[in-house]
């Protein structure tokens, strides 16, 4: 697992890459684990709600990675921004073995093994990969609900692109969908942290998944 520094860097590093926004939305719909593609990217409108592209729409048209899609995502990124959903952390999903490219368990514990009793293991998927990440629950570690994504805001201030790592609330009896920035002035435990040992994993995970300008 990534160090805390390292955390905080690529959390910087994102900010000021030049991600190519279209060919990062086109990986992340190949993000498979619900077997087919999906359109991952919500515009924002007041200031930290997400809206799916097609809810725009009074009659939503059929939609397709084409330029008319593209067009709206140019559009909103001149406005409030995108959110693209890259990553999903998920203590509830069963899979195979053969599912999981490789198994993380922590080892940072505060408490003594006697005081560890019952273990959570969360399956982390990405376009890029897929892991399992075990972690005893009396850490007092914050994961994310089975509904949650992770994945970057981006926006477009003062002639240039920003992007930051943030977590979106996907409650489904919600019509609009709120994300929050990961920000590393909270303690580890907290599930919106940096520093959270989980976030950390998804973080690296979500980094292989963005695709830079050439």
């Amino acid at each position: 697992m990534i160090s805390d520094e390292k955390a905080i860097d690529l959390a910087r590093e994102i900010e000021h890459i030049d991600i190519d926004v279209k060919k990062t939305i086109e990986n992340a719909s190949t993000a498979g684990y619900l077997g087919e593609d999906h359109f991952y990217c919500s515009v924002i409108q007041n200031s930290n709600f997400t809206y799916p592209v097609d809810r725009l729409f009074e009659n939503p048209p059929k939609l397709k990675l084409d330029n008319f899609y593209f067009d709206i995502i140019s559009k909103a990124l001149d406005e409030e921004g995108i959110y693209i959903s890259l990553a999903y952390c998920n203590p509830e999903m069963r899979v195979s073995p053969d599912f999981i490219d490789e198994v993380i368990d922590y080892d940072d514990y505060e408490l003594d093994e006697d005081d560890l009793f019952y273990q959570r293991n969360y399956v982390l998927v990405t376009s890029q990969s897929r892991k399992m990440f075990n972690i005893y629950e009396e850490e007092g570690i914050s994961g994310h609900k089975p509904t949650d994504d992770i994945g970057l805001i981006v926006k477009y201030e003062n002639g240039e692109y920003f992007s930051y790592f943030a977590v979106r609330s996907t409650d489904l009896c919600m019509s609009s969908l709120q994300v929050f920035h990961l920000v590393e002035d909270l303690p580890k435990e907290h599930e919106f942290s940096l520093l959270n040992p989980l976030n950390k994993l998804l973080i690296e995970m979500i980094h292989e998944c963005v695709v830079l300008k050439d």
